[in-house]
Protein backbone atom coordinates (compact mmCIF):
# COMPACT_ATOMS: atom_id res chain seq x y z
CA UNK A 1 0.00 0.00 0.00
CA UNK A 2 2.87 2.39 0.76
CA UNK A 3 4.49 1.64 -2.59
CA UNK A 4 1.13 1.96 -4.38
CA UNK A 5 0.52 5.32 -2.72
CA UNK A 6 4.02 6.52 -3.72
CA UNK A 7 3.48 5.46 -7.34
CA UNK A 8 0.03 7.08 -7.42
CA UNK A 9 1.41 10.37 -6.07
CA UNK A 10 4.24 10.32 -8.58
CA UNK A 11 1.83 9.62 -11.45
CA UNK A 12 -0.52 12.33 -10.17
CA UNK A 13 2.20 14.97 -10.22
CA UNK A 14 3.57 13.78 -13.58
CA UNK A 15 0.18 13.71 -15.32
CA UNK A 16 -0.97 16.95 -13.72
CA UNK A 17 2.24 18.87 -14.41
CA UNK A 18 2.52 17.49 -17.95
CA UNK A 19 -1.06 18.56 -18.66
CA UNK A 20 -0.30 22.05 -17.35
CA UNK A 21 2.95 22.05 -19.37
CA UNK A 22 1.01 21.29 -22.56
CA UNK A 23 -1.98 23.56 -21.94
CA UNK A 24 -0.26 26.52 -20.28
CA UNK A 25 1.13 28.05 -23.53
CA UNK A 26 -2.40 28.38 -24.89
CA UNK A 27 -3.80 29.69 -21.60
CA UNK A 28 -0.89 32.07 -21.10
CA UNK A 29 -1.11 33.32 -24.68
CA UNK A 30 -4.80 34.07 -24.15
CA UNK A 31 -4.00 35.86 -20.88
CA UNK A 32 -1.28 37.93 -22.56
CA UNK A 33 -3.77 39.25 -25.09
CA UNK A 34 -4.89 41.56 -22.28
CA UNK A 35 -1.66 43.49 -22.98
CA UNK A 36 -2.59 44.22 -26.58
CA UNK A 37 -1.99 42.96 -30.10
CA UNK A 38 1.09 40.86 -30.88
CA UNK A 39 1.32 41.54 -34.64
CA UNK A 40 1.35 44.82 -36.59
CA UNK A 41 0.37 44.79 -40.27
CA UNK A 42 2.16 47.32 -42.49
CA UNK A 43 2.10 48.08 -46.21
CA UNK A 44 3.80 50.75 -48.32
CA UNK A 45 0.67 51.28 -50.41
CA UNK A 46 -1.71 51.07 -47.45
CA UNK A 47 -3.99 48.30 -46.25
CA UNK A 48 -7.26 48.10 -48.15
CA UNK A 49 -10.45 46.96 -46.45
CA UNK A 50 -10.58 44.00 -48.87
CA UNK A 51 -7.06 42.86 -47.91
CA UNK A 52 -7.89 43.04 -44.21
CA UNK A 53 -11.00 40.92 -44.77
CA UNK A 54 -8.82 38.32 -46.49
CA UNK A 55 -6.35 38.41 -43.59
CA UNK A 56 -9.20 37.91 -41.13
CA UNK A 57 -10.43 34.88 -43.08
CA UNK A 58 -6.86 33.49 -43.20
CA UNK A 59 -6.50 33.49 -39.41
CA UNK A 60 -7.96 30.35 -37.76
CA UNK A 61 -11.13 31.37 -35.96
CA UNK A 62 -10.02 29.62 -32.77
CA UNK A 63 -6.86 31.77 -32.63
CA UNK A 64 -8.28 35.14 -33.69
CA UNK A 65 -8.76 37.65 -30.88
CA UNK A 66 -9.14 40.81 -32.93
CA UNK A 67 -8.09 42.69 -36.08
CA UNK A 68 -8.55 46.43 -36.31
CA UNK A 69 -7.26 49.03 -38.79
CA UNK A 70 -6.09 52.57 -38.03
CA UNK A 71 -6.35 55.64 -40.25
CA UNK A 72 -4.82 58.87 -38.96
CA UNK A 73 -5.90 62.40 -39.99
CA UNK A 74 -5.26 65.89 -38.62
CA UNK A 75 -8.31 68.08 -37.96
CA UNK A 76 -9.35 71.11 -35.91
CA UNK A 77 -11.29 70.68 -32.69
CA UNK A 78 -12.17 73.88 -30.83
CA UNK A 79 -9.40 75.68 -32.78
CA UNK A 80 -6.87 73.03 -31.68
CA UNK A 81 -5.12 70.81 -34.19
CA UNK A 82 -5.76 67.19 -33.14
CA UNK A 83 -5.05 63.73 -34.51
CA UNK A 84 -8.22 61.90 -35.45
CA UNK A 85 -8.03 58.11 -35.55
CA UNK A 86 -10.51 56.07 -37.54
CA UNK A 87 -10.71 52.50 -36.29
CA UNK A 88 -13.16 49.68 -35.69
CA UNK A 89 -13.92 50.63 -32.09
CA UNK A 90 -15.68 47.38 -31.15
CA UNK A 91 -12.77 45.37 -32.53
CA UNK A 92 -10.24 47.72 -30.91
CA UNK A 93 -11.72 47.02 -27.48
CA UNK A 94 -11.18 43.30 -28.08
CA UNK A 95 -7.61 43.84 -29.28
CA UNK A 96 -6.82 46.28 -26.45
CA UNK A 97 -8.75 45.05 -23.39
CA UNK A 98 -6.70 47.39 -21.18
CA UNK A 99 -8.54 50.41 -22.66
CA UNK A 100 -10.63 52.22 -20.05
CA UNK A 101 -13.68 54.10 -21.26
CA UNK A 102 -15.45 56.61 -19.06
CA UNK A 103 -18.90 56.91 -20.57
CA UNK A 104 -20.03 54.76 -23.49
CA UNK A 105 -18.59 53.32 -26.68
CA UNK A 106 -19.96 55.12 -29.79
CA UNK A 107 -23.01 53.27 -31.07
CA UNK A 108 -24.20 55.60 -33.85
CA UNK A 109 -22.71 57.73 -36.61
CA UNK A 110 -21.58 61.14 -35.43
CA UNK A 111 -20.31 59.84 -32.08
CA UNK A 112 -16.66 59.61 -31.00
CA UNK A 113 -14.25 58.97 -28.14
CA UNK A 114 -11.73 61.52 -26.93
CA UNK A 115 -8.42 60.65 -25.30
CA UNK A 116 -8.17 61.47 -21.60
CA UNK A 117 -5.14 63.80 -21.95
CA UNK A 118 -6.75 65.71 -24.81
CA UNK A 119 -10.01 65.95 -22.86
CA UNK A 120 -8.13 67.54 -19.94
CA UNK A 121 -6.43 70.06 -22.22
CA UNK A 122 -9.69 71.07 -23.94
CA UNK A 123 -11.67 70.79 -20.68
CA UNK A 124 -14.13 68.32 -22.22
CA UNK A 125 -15.91 65.29 -20.81
CA UNK A 126 -18.31 62.58 -21.95
CA UNK A 127 -21.54 63.95 -23.41
CA UNK A 128 -19.77 67.06 -24.78
CA UNK A 129 -20.63 68.17 -28.35
CA UNK A 130 -18.21 70.03 -30.65
CA UNK A 131 -17.59 70.61 -34.34
CA UNK A 132 -14.74 68.56 -35.77
CA UNK A 133 -12.69 69.99 -38.63
CA UNK A 134 -13.29 68.59 -42.12
CA UNK A 135 -16.44 66.73 -41.07
CA UNK A 136 -18.33 70.02 -40.65
CA UNK A 137 -20.84 68.57 -38.23
CA UNK A 138 -21.26 68.40 -34.51
CA UNK A 139 -19.70 65.31 -32.96
CA UNK A 140 -21.03 63.85 -29.72
CA UNK A 141 -18.18 62.58 -27.54
CA UNK A 142 -19.89 59.65 -25.88
CA UNK A 143 -16.87 58.65 -23.79
CA UNK A 144 -13.37 59.55 -22.60
CA UNK A 145 -10.73 56.94 -23.44
CA UNK A 146 -7.67 56.18 -21.33
CA UNK A 147 -5.11 53.96 -23.11
CA UNK A 148 -2.06 54.67 -20.94
CA UNK A 149 -0.08 55.69 -24.05
CA UNK A 150 0.19 58.45 -26.66
CA UNK A 151 -3.29 57.50 -27.82
CA UNK A 152 -4.69 59.55 -24.95
CA UNK A 153 -4.12 62.64 -27.14
CA UNK A 154 -6.27 61.37 -30.04
CA UNK A 155 -9.89 61.59 -31.09
CA UNK A 156 -11.39 58.22 -32.08
CA UNK A 157 -14.08 57.81 -34.72
CA UNK A 158 -15.49 54.48 -35.88
CA UNK A 159 -14.18 53.46 -39.29
CA UNK A 160 -17.74 52.91 -40.49
CA UNK A 161 -17.87 56.72 -40.87
CA UNK A 162 -15.69 56.24 -44.00
CA UNK A 163 -17.96 53.65 -45.61
CA UNK A 164 -17.18 50.07 -46.60
CA UNK A 165 -14.08 50.85 -48.64
CA UNK A 166 -11.01 52.50 -47.10
CA UNK A 167 -7.21 52.41 -47.06
CA UNK A 168 -5.71 51.93 -43.59
CA UNK A 169 -2.29 53.24 -42.51
CA UNK A 170 -1.67 50.32 -40.15
CA UNK A 171 -3.56 47.43 -38.56
CA UNK A 172 -3.25 45.54 -35.29
CA UNK A 173 -3.72 41.78 -35.23
CA UNK A 174 -4.12 39.86 -31.99
CA UNK A 175 -3.86 36.05 -32.16
CA UNK A 176 -3.67 33.53 -29.32
CA UNK A 177 -0.37 32.00 -30.43
CA UNK A 178 3.08 32.19 -28.85
CA UNK A 179 6.70 31.24 -29.38
CA UNK A 180 7.51 29.19 -32.48
CA UNK A 181 3.82 28.90 -33.41
CA UNK A 182 3.53 32.69 -33.60
CA UNK A 183 6.69 32.99 -35.71
CA UNK A 184 5.45 30.24 -38.03
CA UNK A 185 2.13 32.02 -38.41
CA UNK A 186 3.91 35.29 -39.23
CA UNK A 187 5.91 33.49 -41.94
CA UNK A 188 2.73 31.98 -43.41
CA UNK A 189 1.10 35.40 -43.37
CA UNK A 190 4.04 36.92 -45.25
CA UNK A 191 3.92 34.15 -47.86
CA UNK A 192 0.16 34.41 -48.33
CA UNK A 193 0.09 38.24 -48.53
CA UNK A 194 3.37 39.45 -50.11
CA UNK A 195 2.23 43.10 -50.15
CA UNK A 196 1.72 43.08 -46.36
CA UNK A 197 4.58 43.17 -43.86
CA UNK A 198 3.61 41.56 -40.53
CA UNK A 199 5.84 42.57 -37.62
CA UNK A 200 5.81 41.02 -34.17
CA UNK A 201 5.30 43.41 -31.26
CA UNK A 202 8.57 42.60 -29.48
CA UNK A 203 7.69 43.97 -26.04
CA UNK A 204 4.65 41.69 -25.87
CA UNK A 205 6.11 38.65 -27.62
CA UNK A 206 9.43 38.69 -25.72
CA UNK A 207 7.72 39.06 -22.34
CA UNK A 208 5.33 36.24 -23.16
CA UNK A 209 8.14 33.94 -24.32
CA UNK A 210 10.31 34.67 -21.27
CA UNK A 211 7.48 34.00 -18.80
CA UNK A 212 6.45 30.85 -20.66
CA UNK A 213 9.97 29.39 -20.68
CA UNK A 214 10.47 30.05 -16.96
CA UNK A 215 7.10 28.55 -16.09
CA UNK A 216 7.71 25.45 -18.21
CA UNK A 217 11.21 25.05 -16.72
CA UNK A 218 9.71 25.21 -13.22
CA UNK A 219 7.08 22.59 -14.12
CA UNK A 220 9.76 20.32 -15.60
CA UNK A 221 12.02 20.70 -12.54
CA UNK A 222 9.21 19.91 -10.07
CA UNK A 223 8.18 16.87 -12.12
CA UNK A 224 11.73 15.46 -12.20
CA UNK A 225 12.15 15.98 -8.43
CA UNK A 226 8.84 14.28 -7.61
CA UNK A 227 9.54 11.33 -9.92
CA UNK A 228 12.99 10.90 -8.33
CA UNK A 229 11.47 10.92 -4.84
CA UNK A 230 8.83 8.45 -6.00
CA UNK A 231 11.51 6.11 -7.31
CA UNK A 232 13.43 6.33 -4.01
CA UNK A 233 10.26 5.66 -2.00
CA UNK A 234 9.32 2.63 -4.12
CA UNK A 235 12.87 1.28 -3.97
CA UNK A 236 12.96 1.68 -0.18
CA UNK A 237 9.57 -0.01 0.23
CA UNK A 238 10.55 -2.89 -2.06
CA UNK A 239 13.81 -3.29 -0.12
CA UNK A 240 11.80 -3.73 3.09
CA UNK A 241 9.55 -6.28 1.35
CA UNK A 242 12.57 -8.21 0.07
CA UNK A 243 14.19 -8.24 3.51
CA UNK A 244 10.99 -9.63 5.03
CA UNK A 245 10.94 -12.40 2.43
CA UNK A 246 14.68 -13.06 2.46
CA UNK A 247 14.33 -16.45 4.19
CA UNK A 248 11.65 -17.43 1.68
CA UNK A 249 14.00 -16.48 -1.16
CA UNK A 250 16.83 -18.48 0.45
CA UNK A 251 14.58 -21.52 0.84
CA UNK A 252 13.47 -21.35 -2.81
CA UNK A 253 17.08 -21.15 -3.95
CA UNK A 254 18.04 -24.05 -1.65
CA UNK A 255 15.48 -26.36 -3.30
CA UNK A 256 16.65 -25.39 -6.79
CA UNK A 257 14.82 -22.19 -7.79
CA UNK A 258 16.73 -20.08 -10.26
CA UNK A 259 17.44 -16.37 -9.73
CA UNK A 260 15.45 -15.63 -12.86
CA UNK A 261 12.22 -17.13 -11.47
CA UNK A 262 12.60 -15.10 -8.27
CA UNK A 263 13.21 -11.95 -10.30
CA UNK A 264 10.15 -12.60 -12.47
CA UNK A 265 7.95 -13.08 -9.39
CA UNK A 266 8.86 -9.63 -8.08
CA UNK A 267 8.83 -8.21 -11.62
CA UNK A 268 5.15 -9.01 -12.07
CA UNK A 269 4.37 -7.60 -8.64
CA UNK A 270 6.14 -4.34 -9.52
CA UNK A 271 4.43 -4.28 -12.93
CA UNK A 272 0.95 -4.60 -11.43
CA UNK A 273 1.85 -2.03 -8.74
CA UNK A 274 3.04 0.47 -11.33
CA UNK A 275 0.02 -0.10 -13.59
CA UNK A 276 -2.64 0.46 -10.92
CA UNK A 277 -0.65 3.31 -9.36
CA UNK A 278 -0.47 4.96 -12.78
CA UNK A 279 -4.23 4.54 -13.37
CA UNK A 280 -5.03 6.11 -10.00
CA UNK A 281 -2.51 8.88 -10.71
CA UNK A 282 -4.15 9.73 -14.06
CA UNK A 283 -7.53 10.40 -12.43
CA UNK A 284 -5.99 12.34 -9.54
CA UNK A 285 -3.58 14.16 -11.90
CA UNK A 286 -6.37 15.36 -14.18
CA UNK A 287 -8.26 16.70 -11.17
CA UNK A 288 -5.06 18.39 -9.96
CA UNK A 289 -4.35 19.98 -13.38
CA UNK A 290 -7.96 21.11 -13.66
CA UNK A 291 -7.79 22.73 -10.23
CA UNK A 292 -4.56 24.58 -11.12
CA UNK A 293 -5.92 25.81 -14.47
CA UNK A 294 -9.22 26.97 -12.97
CA UNK A 295 -7.41 28.75 -10.12
CA UNK A 296 -4.93 30.55 -12.37
CA UNK A 297 -6.65 30.93 -15.76
CA UNK A 298 -10.33 30.31 -14.85
CA UNK A 299 -10.47 27.74 -17.67
CA UNK A 300 -10.57 23.94 -17.42
CA UNK A 301 -7.89 21.78 -19.08
CA UNK A 302 -8.38 19.20 -21.81
CA UNK A 303 -7.91 15.49 -21.18
CA UNK A 304 -4.98 14.16 -23.24
CA UNK A 305 -5.44 10.40 -23.67
CA UNK A 306 -1.94 9.99 -25.12
CA UNK A 307 -0.50 11.66 -22.04
CA UNK A 308 -2.53 9.32 -19.81
CA UNK A 309 -1.06 6.28 -21.58
CA UNK A 310 2.43 7.78 -21.26
CA UNK A 311 1.85 8.46 -17.56
CA UNK A 312 0.87 4.84 -16.89
CA UNK A 313 3.83 3.59 -18.95
CA UNK A 314 6.30 5.79 -17.04
CA UNK A 315 4.78 4.67 -13.73
CA UNK A 316 5.30 1.03 -14.69
CA UNK A 317 8.89 1.63 -15.89
CA UNK A 318 9.89 3.59 -12.79
CA UNK A 319 8.26 1.07 -10.46
CA UNK A 320 9.89 -1.92 -12.15
CA UNK A 321 13.33 -0.29 -12.15
CA UNK A 322 13.01 0.85 -8.52
CA UNK A 323 11.67 -2.51 -7.41
CA UNK A 324 14.12 -4.73 -9.25
CA UNK A 325 17.24 -3.09 -7.81
CA UNK A 326 16.87 -4.63 -4.29
CA UNK A 327 15.38 -7.85 -5.72
CA UNK A 328 18.37 -8.40 -7.98
CA UNK A 329 20.71 -8.17 -4.98
CA UNK A 330 18.54 -10.55 -2.93
CA UNK A 331 18.32 -13.11 -5.74
CA UNK A 332 22.10 -13.56 -5.65
CA UNK A 333 22.36 -14.28 -1.91
CA UNK A 334 23.85 -17.51 -0.59
CA UNK A 335 20.87 -19.65 0.56
CA UNK A 336 22.92 -21.46 3.21
CA UNK A 337 23.86 -18.20 4.92
CA UNK A 338 20.28 -16.94 4.75
CA UNK A 339 18.80 -20.13 6.24
CA UNK A 340 21.40 -20.05 9.01
CA UNK A 341 20.24 -16.50 9.82
CA UNK A 342 23.44 -14.85 8.63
Amino acid sequence: MVALLAVAIGATVFFGMATVYIDVPVRLSTAFRAYGANILLLSEKGLSSEELKEVRNFVPEANLVGLNPYIYKTMLLNSHSVTVTYTDLKEAVLTNPFWQIKGALPSERGEALIGSDLANILEMEEGFTAELGDINQDILFSGVLKTGSGGDNFVYLDISELGDSYLADIAELSVSLSGDNLEEFRTDLTFEFPDITPKLVKRVVNSETAVLKKLQALVLFVTIVVLSLTMICVSTTMTAVVLERLKEIGLKKAIGAESRSILMEFFWSALILGFFGGIIGCFAGFAFANFVSLSVFSVSVDLHLGLAVLSVLISVIFTVIAGMIPVYSASNVNPIMVLRGE
